[in-house]
């Protein structure tokens, strides 16, 4: 096989009649195939074929035989690279690659990521990147922002501004950080280039412990307690909370729990936030909670049907619909509930601000202050990443039942 050659030429066969200009390209030829990859345009008398750039006359040559310059190297540099990773690579995956080239523009890089985030229905990474990359847009103030652009003074520039302007907290500006710099580094690796010149690698992410809000145990019996009509609003937020506290399963997917999802003694889903999966053991509350679901559903003449919802609040079966309608109901439901949790707070005289994420902090709380083991609660709230529950031990299933004991205590007092 031969090694792929490159020229710089003009074809003037694809000359526009309206604007008198004729594509710039580059010529790879390799095992005597070619391909062109267009550079720019430029009218025909200002090009020197020998030289094989704009020629002086031009009033934007500099400019136009930096862009060829800059273009050819990054086209050779990509080429060379698919080379040495093998040597018999044929003109027509050269071309395919230059055809479809991740970007040095990261808004544009980011786009064709946070697209295929959609497509692949990744609806949680999709909202974050969508957000994390409109508000740098927001500081950018351009439609491009090119790579090189992004240095360490960008960087600490913009991390000023998200705490001193936006009033983003030192965690929320680490998670936009991260989230740029790991577009950064695929655009980095993508091109094979100097990842030294990455500014990401000299900045160290920092993160503040936050005081989170839970409820003590005597608080979780005051809400559990509290006479409700079984038609209130009230009730509904209040039973959904419970079961938060109880199984510290993630409210998106409590909303979107369905009767096939549970088993006689256990609760088995794919969680919503990292597709991945989790089997929860049943304890008592819970047990009772799902067995006067089945009782009312059956009292009216319906039928427990795997596809319908143990919880009937969303109006969509996100199961049927795009990742962002999905994504619309569920925030929708939320938000909802929140506010009905607030005044089910000042009903108990509780004045912590609840929320449905807090029976999930009440869960892990009360587990902890039963001795139960952090590997346990790890595998219990289907943590993946160790740093959030700072273990990384594996929790053996039979601990599992030590999880529905203490439950079970706490349910009955």
């Amino acid at each position: 096989m031969t090694v792929a050659k490159f020229k710089v030429v003009i074809r003037r066969e694809k000359l526009s009649k309206s604007t008198n200009e004729a594509p710039v390209c580059l010529r790879i030829t390799k095992d005597r195939k070619v391909t062109y990859k267009t550079l720019l345009h430029v009218s025909p008398d200002y090009w020197d074929e020998k030289e094989q750039c704009v020629k002086k006359q031009h009033p934007n040559a500099v400019a136009l035989n930096a862009v060829i310059s800059q273009r050819k190297a990054e086209l050779e540099r990509e080429t060379c690279f698919l080379s040495l990773k093998d040597d018999s690579i044929s003109i027509e995956t050269i071309r395919n690659k230059i055809n479809d080239r991740t970007s040095f523009d990261l808004f544009e890089y980011a786009e064709k990521y946070i697209e295929n985030l959609r497509k692949n229905q990744k609806h949680a990474t999709y909202k974050k990147y969508k957000s994390v990359v409109k508000k740098l847009r927001l500081y950018v103030g351009k439609e491009t922002l090119p790579i090189k652009s992004i240095s360490l003074d960008f960087i600490k520039e913009y991390e000023n501004y998200l705490m001193n302007h936006i009033g983003n907290n030192r965690n929320t500006v680490t998670v936009n950080l991260k989230a740029l710099a790991k577009l950064v580094g695929d655009i980095y690796r993508n091109y094979d280039m100097d990842e030294t010149g990455n500014p990401f690698r000299k900045i160290k992410f920092k993160r503040e412990q936050t005081e989170r809000t839970y409820l003590e145990i005597d608080e979780i019996r005051k809400i559990q307690d509290l006479k409700l009509r079984l038609q209130s609003p009230l009730y509904d937020a209040r039973e959904l909370f419970l079961f938060e506290c109880y199984t510290g399963i993630r409210i998106s997917d409590i909303l979107t729990l369905k009767w096939k999802n549970v088993a006689s003694d256990k609760i088995s889903i794919r969680m919503r936030k990292t597709e991945k999966p989790l089997v929860v053991p049943m304890n008592d509350f819970v047990k009772a909670v799902l067995n006067k679901r089945r009782t009312v559903v059956e009292n009216n003449g319906g039928q427990i049907l795997p596809d319908k919802y143990v919880f009937n609040i969303l109006k969509v079966d996100v199961d049927k619909v795009n990742a962002q309608d999905a994504l619309n109901a569920i925030s929708s439901a939320t938000a909802i509930i929140n506010k009905q949790l607030k005044r089910i707070a000042e009903k108990v005289g509780i004045e912590k601000n609840i929320s449905t994420h807090v029976g999930r902090h009440s869960y892990a709380t009360a587990l902890l202050t039963s001795d139960i083991p952090l590997p346990v609660i790890k595998e219990m709230l289907g943590h993946s990443d160790i740093k959030i529950t700072q273990i990384y031990a594996k929790v053996v299933d039979s601990k599992k039942d030590e999880v529905v004991k203490c439950l079970n205590r706490l349910y009955h007092g």
